[in-house]
């Protein structure tokens, strides 16, 4: 039985190889790892439609992805697919002794606490600074910012500091909406974006204690506007209209109209 796989694999060869694709033969190891992030936010994007057959099809996206950029490192480097499978594999085992081994962890919380432990002992393992005396993850610059704020917070709740209730984090996303008009009302520039950032700072705080994950509210908002302002652009276009001749009044009669034909 031909295995896709290996299918797939020789493919992206073929495409590299003298004779092939412009494109593909062009492409850096750092090229390719941007457009697996591109992949990565489609299939995310996809999932939140409920796309089954998007998500399908960006899967193969990423999976294409993982296996160009394996390719692109293996061309100067002795690894292969089989490598980073196998060190893949060995690493889900490793960091899961209450599944593969004889430790326990019976709630999720457990069961990340022994993650982050063994991925610390790792790092010591290698020479490398695990924490660096901080309770905070070491994360990449290319991290989404509010995923990046949402880890921050959980990291710096774990070691107890949190507001004790919401009514905190209510009273804390106040203040900084204060501070932020303020900083407008004085009209300096970099206060106002420093204020902003800390009003953005605290909404994900509050999204954090709802158990919501920001970047994916955020996304899905993009999303609802983005049909319900084609929608208004249908709207105008089958009248003949020009939107930027319509006026606020009316471009938000039509919004409305749109709200309630994608409720």
């Amino acid at each position: 039985m031909p295995s896709h796989f290996e299918d797939l694999l020789a493919t992206i060869r073929t495409l590299r190889a003298p004779g092939g694709c412009p494109w593909d033969q062009k492409q850096t190891l750092h090229n390719a790892a941007r457009y697996l992030m591109d992949e990565a936010a489609e299939l995310v994007e996809a999932t939140l439609a409920e796309d089954v057959a998007g998500s399908r099809e960006e899967l193969a996206d990423l999976l294409f992805m993982t296996c160009f950029c394996t390719q692109i490192l293996g061309e100067t480097e002795q690894v292969t697919m089989q490598d980073i499978a196998r060190e893949g594999n060995a690493k889900l085992i490793r960091r899961h002794p209450h599944v593969f081994g004889d430790a326990e962890a019976r709630t999720t919380g457990e069961s990340q606490e022994q993650w982050n432990a063994i991925k610390r002992e790792e790092k010591l393992a290698k020479g490398l600074d695990p924490d660096k005396d901080s309770a905070l993850k070491d994360m990449p610059a290319s991290t989404a910012p509010l995923h990046q704020a949402c880890t921050y917070q959980d990291d710096a709740a774990d070691v107890g500091f949190d507001w004790p209730e919401i009514g905190g984090v209510w009273a804390k996303l106040n203040e900084e909406l204060g501070e932020f008009r303020d900083a407008v009302e004085d009209g300096d520039p970099k206060a106002i974006q420093h204020e902003l950032g800390d009003l953005l700072f605290s909404i994900v705080n509050l999204a954090r204690w709802h158990k919501i994950q920001p970047d994916m509210a955020l996304r899905q908002a993009n999303i609802r506007f983005r049909d319900r302002f084609h929608l208004v652009e249908e709207d105008f276009k089958s009248r003949g209209e020009d939107m930027k001749d319509a006026g606020i009044e009316a471009l938000e009669s039509s919004w409305q109209d749109a709200k309630r034909r994608l409720s």
